[in-house]
């Protein structure tokens, strides 16, 4: 058992799933022969090297060497467990886990961030009952006046909190549910003197979701009077505000498709888009946009349409948000939209087409910068300033060809020499390391492996049918390497068991780091070779290899060892050693042959 579900279900949601559509949902992959490439998502590239192999059911990056399968891939980018990624594999596969009765100290191992999304689907599950029932006739009413279709309150999971101070407190004590885990999943207040009350009062409810679709936090807007006109969960152990786009969970394919993606700040705004028709549409929830939600956006796409208003607050998100944008080399436009209108009202206003038109229509980002912002005084007093500013702004950007475009494009507009600024950019240019949030690849200590012996079992992995030939020769015997010995016995054992097909899954368990890399990268490759012919003269010439260097290893230690013996005048030891080395050689003519 691990994690309390059975092996066999473990089992059937390894054969199922898809490692392409997993991996698809988080990076936007392109068909490059019998793989698939994208940018990998595990550290910043320009080239695509991250590769993944559908046949064999496997990915490998060539760049930071991160490599596994459907399971370590959703492992290592969600902070996932075990459990946790066969769970949610199990419930996109329709797969059912059975109830398991468990003690109270396999409750306590059980994963905190497991119970805090369950309690957070349990809570959506309330929400959206509450709409629908008498309750929610206050919710349903505004959704009405709003705008606001069955279609986005079905597809969004909208609900609605009552005006009560203990309604959703109450359905879980009535369930059991422990108030200090629902208190870390923001759904409860819980004070000094330990009286409790909800969090989410009087709402119309969104849940937030992560990639995978988990609900991990709500945003709740009021209806009626009252402050604040929305409220969000606080932030937890599934939940950081800066690193989630709502709606992108839903949206992202669609982003994919069209590649771009438009970005607003709320959710009415986004409804109101997708209402529309307009759906590669995500929104910042009011915040700031921060390096990891543009690298969310950088796994779909590389060109990005952002909502801004044009007062002095847009302008300043503009100059923040830029800086992001160029470190990721995303390209960007600025919309801004006429008589102050928000996306939620002009769409109604003036339809889709209006602001498809006016999207493909805006400035990008680095010239609304120039123009509006840098280029924006009339006096001396405001050119010198803006000179200053844009020294500042030059001088963060990481990427020389950037930073030499942005300073002929300011010295063109402001009127300055483009040495002078060159000269005053130059000044303030420090050495710094890579920018927060880059995953730079480490140096990893390489380790010897033995590149015969690797071979063989990347053979037997490519071709199984040949394992039998392997088996029969018992080659591992001659084997040098220990962990390379013990991988080949498995995948003999395996193909044994009838688990031919799936004999890369091995590669994905392997402790040995160095080993499973090097064996990553061989498989995602293409198959070396398609004729039997030559796959059984390289087999054959492989084992005979392993085996006459196994003679020479034996045979240079017999010969130290009978070094050894004349020194100290063993003639009985000699003799022995001798006749050993000269079986030996017979047995090599014999392999010779």
């Amino acid at each position: 058992m691990k994690g309390h579900i059975p092996e066999d279900i473990i089992e059937e949601v390894k054969a199922r799933v898809n490692v392409v559509d997993v991996v698809s949902e988080h990076v936007t992959l392109k068909k490059a022969g019998r793989n698939f490439v994208g940018l990998c998502p595990f550290h910043r590239e320009k080239t695509p090297s991250f590769t993944v192999n559908p046949e064999k059911q496997i990915f490998y990056c060539f760049g930071c060497g991160e490599g596994g399968n459907a399971i370590s891939f959703l492992m290592k980018i969600n902070n996932m467990s075990f459990p946790e990624s066969i769970r949610h594999l199990a419930g996109k596969m329709g797969i059912t886990i059975p109830v398991k009765k468990v003690t109270a100290g396999e409750k306590r191992k059980a994963s905190e961030k497991e119970k805090l999304i369950r309690i957070n689907q349990m809570a959506a599950d309330q929400f959206r009952h509450n709409l629908m029932s008498a309750k929610g006739e206050v919710a349903r009413s505004y959704i009405g006046k709003r705008g606001i279709d069955d279609t986005v309150v079905k597809q969004f999971g909208l609900g609605y909190s009552p005006d009560e101070w203990r309604f959703l407190q109450n359905s879980f004590d009535g369930k059991g549910v422990a108030r200090d885990l629902v208190r870390k999943a923001g759904l409860i207040i819980i004070k000094d003197n330990g009286q409790c009350y909800d969090r989410f009062r009087g709402r119309l409810m969104f849940p937030i979701e992560n990639l995978n679709g988990d609900t991990v936090a709500f945003g709740g807007r009021i209806i009626g009077d009252g402050e604040p006109k929305y409220l969000n969960s606080p932030e937890s152990p599934i939940y950081v505000k800066g690193k989630i786009l709502y709606g992108l969970y839903r949206t992202k394919n669609e982003i994919k498709r069209k590649d771009e993606a438009i970005i607003v700040e709320g959710y009415l705004d986004l409804f109101a888009l997708w209402s529309a028709g307009i759906g590669n549409v995500v929104a910042t929830l009011g915040t700031a946009l921060t390096k990891e939600q543009i690298e969310l956006v950088r796994r779909f796409t590389r060109n990005v349409s952002i909502i801004f208003d044009p007062d002095e607050a847009g302008k300043s998100a503009v100059e923040r948000s830029l800086k992001l944008f160029l470190e990721e080399e995303i390209r960007a436009r600025v919309v801004i939209l006429t008589d102050g209108y928000d996306p939620d009202e002009y769409v109604r206003t003036y339809g889709r087409g209006s602001l498809e038109e006016l999207i493909d229509h805006s400035s990008s980002m680095v010239d609304y910068y120039i123009e509006e912002i840098i280029a924006s005084g009339n006096t001396l007093e405001d050119k010198r300033d803006s000179v200053r500013d844009s020294v500042s702004f030059i001088g963060n950007i990481s990427d020389p060809v950037q930073r030499n475009l942005f300073i002929k494009r300011v010295s063109e507009k402001v009127g300055i020499d483009q040495g002078i600024l060159k000269s005053e950019v130059g000044k303030k240019l420090v050495h710094r390391p890579s920018p927060s949030g880059q995953r730079a690849i480490p140096a990893k200590k390489r380790e010897i492996v033995d590149q015969i012996e690797l071979s063989l079992i990347h053979m037997m992995m490519e071709y199984p049918d040949r394992i039998p030939i392997v088996a029969h020769d018992r080659i591992f015997d001659y084997f040098l390497s220990r962990p390379l010995k013990n991988i080949g016995e498995s995948v003999v054992q395996s193909y044994h068991a009838g688990e031919n097909k799936n004999l890369f899954h091995i590669i994905n368990d392997l402790a040995d780091q160095g080993i499973r890399e090097k064996l990553l990268k061989l498989t995602v490759e293409e198959r070396p070779y398609d004729d039997d012919v030559i796959i059984d003269k390289l087999l054959e010439d492989t084992i005979k290899k392993i085996r006459l260097r196994w003679y020479e290893m034996k045979r240079k230690s017999l010969q130290g060892e009978l070094i050894k013996a004349q020194r100290m005048g063993d003639m009985q030891l000699c003799e022995r050693l001798v006749i050993e080395k000269g079986r030996l050689l017979q047995e090599e003519k014999m392999f010779k042959v």
